[in-house]
């Protein structure tokens, strides 16, 4: 009798200490949710470092030097404003169609990546005010019918455009009767109209005079802006309001204080040049 108890004794002893194992386990995976939660939750003006993500293919904005560090016009800004709210800056090398996901899932604190304010973007992350007032115009293979704007919203049409990309969005609302190519690489769609495989590329006036230059035998350049957008903001998690009012006071200040003129004077003088030539107002 007393051995049976015994063994029933054992047994329960063994259950409350196993039971008491996963106990502990579990309260320690739940701290650790809850202490991430609590993380991607928090202020970014709480953090020491603000997590800036831009895809680093694109100069003179965002690029990278010889070493491989960030470096361009975007860069700068971003670093001036780390100085202007006493953060340290970091910055991310993030693909373009990746970057709202990526400040959603709080990888990163803030997009500063050429990125056109639109209502669709609107919905999912909040915007500074514009620190650009960039237009989109049109890359256009030599031999293709279209002429103007007036022609995109036809199918026989074929428009080449960057996934994820202002350009790609204004085609699909604005030319839904086209034929639209979404690539990943931005020179890729740029080599579909230069072969001839498609009619236009839809970009910045930046983008479409360097790439017309690249191919000046098999492309022109239609440089009337497309009815579109507000110009580039510094995307952030929705509800992060004081971020964003944070963002707005540098950059009114930027535009007076000789920083916007610093950037221009450093990284895109010649290009301020080249709008010139083609009688175009400058966008930075």
């Amino acid at each position: 009798m007393n051995k049976k108890v015994n063994k029933k004794m054992n047994k329960l002893k063994k259950m409350i200490v196993i039971f008491g194992v996963l106990s502990l386990a579990l309260t320690s995976l739940v701290g650790c949710a809850s202490d991430k939660n609590s993380e991607k939750s928090k202020s970014s003006l709480d953090k020491e470092t603000i997590v800036v993500g831009m895809e680093l293919k694109y100069p003179p904005f965002e690029t990278k030097n010889k070493k491989g560090d960030p470096e361009g016009a975007s860069v700068m800004l971003a670093k001036a404003f780390g100085e202007f709210a006493g953060k340290e800056i970091e910055i991310v090398d993030v693909p373009y169609p990746s970057l709202i996901t990526s400040l959603e899932t709080g990888k990163i604190d803030m997009i500063i990546s050429s990125m056109t304010i639109t209502p669709a973007r609107e919905e999912r992350v909040d915007f500074s005010i514009s620190y650009t007032t960039s237009q989109l115009m049109m890359l256009v293979y030599k031999d293709s019918k279209v002429q103007s704007v007036d022609d995109l919203n036809s199918s026989d049409v074929v428009i080449a455009s960057k996934t994820g990309t202002i350009g790609a969005l204004w085609a699909k609302e604005n030319a839904p009767n086209a034929i639209i190519k979404n690539v990943n690489e931005e020179a890729s769609a740029v080599l579909e109209v230069a072969q001839g495989k498609a009619d236009v590329f839809i970009y910045d006036p930046l983008s479409v005079i360097r790439h017309h230059e690249n191919y000046p035998d098999t492309t022109r350049t239609i440089l009337e802006p497309l009815p579109n957008t507000k110009g580039w903001g510094v995307a952030v998690r929705k509800g992060e309001s004081e971020l964003v009012e944070k963002l707005n006071e540098f950059i009114n200040k930027a535009k007076e204080d000789g920083t916007y003129d610093e950037i221009r004077e450093k990284y895109l003088k010649d290009k301020m040049e080249e709008f010139e030539e083609y009688d175009i107002d400058f966008f930075f």
